[in-house]
């Protein structure tokens, strides 16, 4: 009975084992290994027209949690988090620009030191969504950056353009920082700077299709620093407040700018105003981004409705309210 069990857990032991050696030769002969960086060295890459990588340093500070510590019970102090922007340029192989178009995708990114997860995540999501829309993997953390990586590699090595990219692409990202204080400003809202401030900022990404044109394409996520998060519109609205009543606000700045587009003043009712999936708070107050064609049926700039926090203190919660350098 003895020798039984014992012969069990021997065999039990061994298919266990070949089960792992198993999968360790399908990794070696059949996966890459995961790149350290999007734009670490590509050892297989000789030709003269390499991706072509170069890098940027600024310092920011992030305040990533302004609780208490659960084991000091000291408030946790504002670090610097070194931002690096980089860049992977990658060109048609073997085409001649002076004769014919060539592709061309300019990739310009951001790298924070120490690695802030969270962030990196939400960038490479918000670029896989503009770049591969239909990429089934592209929402989930890792795929997203491998499914850019290998739009890089696609274009860097194949003969022909890309039908699934653009001729022509370059995205370029930034990181926007809120300032955290006291404000001195309007007094309509003051009586909101008594409640402690949120750690906010978003990330900006601009996407182009055509070489030295304004961005076709704007894509803001808005941040909580404290809580490592992507916001949305609803999570810094009061309880009691719709969306319905915060397109309400906008009605003005939505008028200004029809009639800025030539627009006749007394239709400018006629334009309804839908909710845009890209909006920010900074100093100024709340903005709505609305891409071309999205309120006008003709082609524009990305328009940008701004409403001051004066006219939102009845809307948004009191600690969303971006305070202004004294």
């Amino acid at each position: 009975m003895i020798n039984a069990k014992r012969n069990q857990s021997k065999n039990i032991t061994l298919l266990w084992l070949s089960v792992v050696l198993l999968f360790s030769i399908i990794s070696l002969i059949g996966c890459d290994q995961q790149p350290k960086s999007m734009f670490e060295q590509q050892a297989d890459t000789k030709a003269a027209d390499e991706i072509v990588v170069a890098s940027d340093d600024q310092r920011v500070l992030i305040k990533p949690d302004l609780s208490k510590d659960h084991i000091s019970g000291e408030t946790n102090k504002t670090v610097a988090i070194q931002v690096n922007k980089q860049q992977a340029i990658a060109h048609q192989r073997n085409c001649d620009p002076n004769k014919k178009p060539c592709q061309y995708f300019e990739l310009n990114v951001l790298d924070f030191v120490p690695e802030q997860p969270w962030l990196s995540s939400i960038m490479w999501k918000t670029i896989a969504q503009i770049l591969a829309p239909n990429t089934p993997l592209a929402s989930q953390d890792q795929a997203a950056k491998n499914t850019i990586l290998m739009l890089l590699k696609q274009i860097e090595y194949s003969e022909q353009a890309v039908n699934t990219s653009s001729l022509y692409q370059r995205i370029d990202t930034e990181l926007v920082l809120n300032p955290v204080g006291t404000s001195n400003a309007d007094a309509a809202i003051e009586a909101s700077s008594k409640s402690e401030p949120m750690a906010t900022g978003y990330l900006l990404v601009r996407s182009t299709v055509k070489r030295g044109s304004s961005p076709h394409h704007l894509d803001y996520v808005m941040l909580d620093i404290q809580k490592k998060l992507q916001l949305t519109i609803e999570d810094i609205l009061l309880p009691t407040v719709s969306t319905d009543s915060l397109l309400l606000a906008f009605q003005g700045a939505k008028e200004d700018w029809l009639i800025s587009q030539g627009v006749a003043k007394d239709s400018v009712d006629d334009w309804s105003l839908p909710l845009s999936p890209q909006w920010y708070l900074d100093e100024q107050g709340l903005h709505l981004v609305y891409q071309s064609t999205e309120l006008l049926e003709v082609d524009t700039e990305a328009a940008d409705l701004l409403v001051p926090y004066s006219q939102l203190t009845a809307l948004i919660k009191p600690a969303y309210i971006v305070q202004k350098h004294s």
